[in-house]
């Protein structure tokens, strides 16, 4: 789920496309740091697709996630494999339900760089990224540019429509384009802290790595 140094060709290829569209210009109207400042939670559905380098689809999956400040998360992957990554801010946790194995790892600064973190985290966006707000049919496109000029092209893109996420676009650790669609998206709802604990069942094979 991280970003990676090599060029991101077919997300820069994809903003291109973006702000050359007739329908678009750039906007400072709509603050992204405001929006996750008050964004508490949040719960949705998801697609993810991820395509080669010429912008063939590679892999089709769906699931859940769920959200809560300050990176406690679930990614839920239910088809085509169930799997899930899930963050109490202190460990993390990969359920496989396939393999019946969970890897349990602390979450130090190697887990810095997950997507969820480069959403939500105000301190991280800025000591790693310069944001670009485009507006695109009525729809906010949020830009993240690599201050680190050796990944400049190793762009990360957000969309939020009727303040809602809407869709991100990032590179993972294959060196992927991978394009995550969100339905059903709800923010600021309960969250109980005990939704980010997990039971592991007895025949499973429990690795910790701290």
């Amino acid at each position: 789920m991280s970003l990676r140094s090599n060029s991101f060709k077919f997300i820069y290829f994809l903003f291109i496309f973006f702000i050359i569209n007739k329908n678009s210009y750039s906007s400072s109207d709509f603050e992204y740091f405001n929006y996750i400042k008050n964004l508490k939670s949040f719960t949705t559905n998801f697609t993810q697709n991820i395509y080669k380098a010429d912008g063939e689809i590679l892999s089709k999956s769906s699931g859940r996630l769920t959200y809560k400040k300050k990176s406690k998360y679930i990614l839920e992957y239910e088809n085509p494999n169930k799997i899930k990554f899930i963050s109490d801010s202190q460990f993390i946790t990969t359920y496989d339900e396939d393999l019946e194995q969970v890897i349990i790892q602390s979450y130090d600064g190697k887990f810095k760089k997950n997507i969820i973190d480069i959403m939500t985290n105000q301190k991280l966006i800025k000591k790693k990224f310069d944001l670009k707000t485009y507006v695109i049919n009525s729809e906010n496109h949020i830009k993240f540019i690599p201050l680190d000029s050796n990944i400049e092209n190793n762009i990360f893109l957000l969309v939020i429509n009727d303040n809602n996420i809407k869709e991100i676009t990032f590179m993972n650790d294959f060196d992927q384009s991978v394009i995550m669609s969100f339905s059903n998206f709800k923010k600021n709802i309960r969250i109980l802290d005990s939704s980010f604990k997990i039971d592991i069942p007895e025949n499973f094979d429990v690795i910790v790595d701290k």
